[in-house]
């Protein structure tokens, strides 16, 4: 976990040192992903806290944009990396110039491809799927548990948007 931490909060410190740096048309882009690093987190992050310490929690309707912008802004941060790179490129000579941009674009593709497969996976397994049901006279949210095909766990419906943290029945 605490690597976990590491790595979203380095993220989020070189898109914002970006976006300080930037001036013009790339100040824009570099605070709109900073802004696309900073609200999932600020949402899923410090909104879950202060949801759990009220005994409620988001649904997946609210967890799955969160997932996947935070993979945009990642992979945004990525493509911005790999722009720079490319133009360091333009001072070498004109061979190690090819060389060096088919490399940018496959490293760069290659962590585009990996990091957007990964972080829509995970972000898809984090949200989980759930829908409201009526279960033994009360409305419910049903959340799917992923490890197993037919299990299924019972928590409060509180809204649209949240639910009890508590699991009231599992089956």
């Amino acid at each position: 976990m605490p690597v976990f931490l590491i790595l979203t909060f380095s993220l989020l410190v070189t898109a914002l040192l970006l976006a300080f740096r930037s001036s013009g048309r790339k100040r824009w882009l570099a605070w709109g992903n900073f802004a696309l690093l900073a609200l999932p987190l600020l949402i899923a992050g410090v909104g879950g806290l202060l949801l759990s310490s009220n005994g409620l929690a988001w649904r997946s309707c609210v967890k799955l944009p969160c997932g996947l912008v935070f993979v945009a802004g990642i992979l945004l941060l990525l493509v911005r990396a790999g722009a720079f790179l490319w133009r360091r490129c333009a001072d070498w000579s004109p061979a190690a110039q090819t060389v060096g941009q088919i490399f940018v674009i496959l490293v760069i593709g290659f962590f585009c491809l990996v990091i957007g497969w990964y972080g829509l996976l995970f972000s898809a397994i984090w949200a989980g799927q759930d829908r409201v049901v009526e279960r033994d006279g009360q409305v419910c949210v049903e959340e799917h548990v992923w490890m197993d095909s037919d299990f299924y766990a019972y928590s409060d419906c509180f809204g649209p948007l949240v639910r009890g943290k508590d699991i009231l029945h599992m089956g």
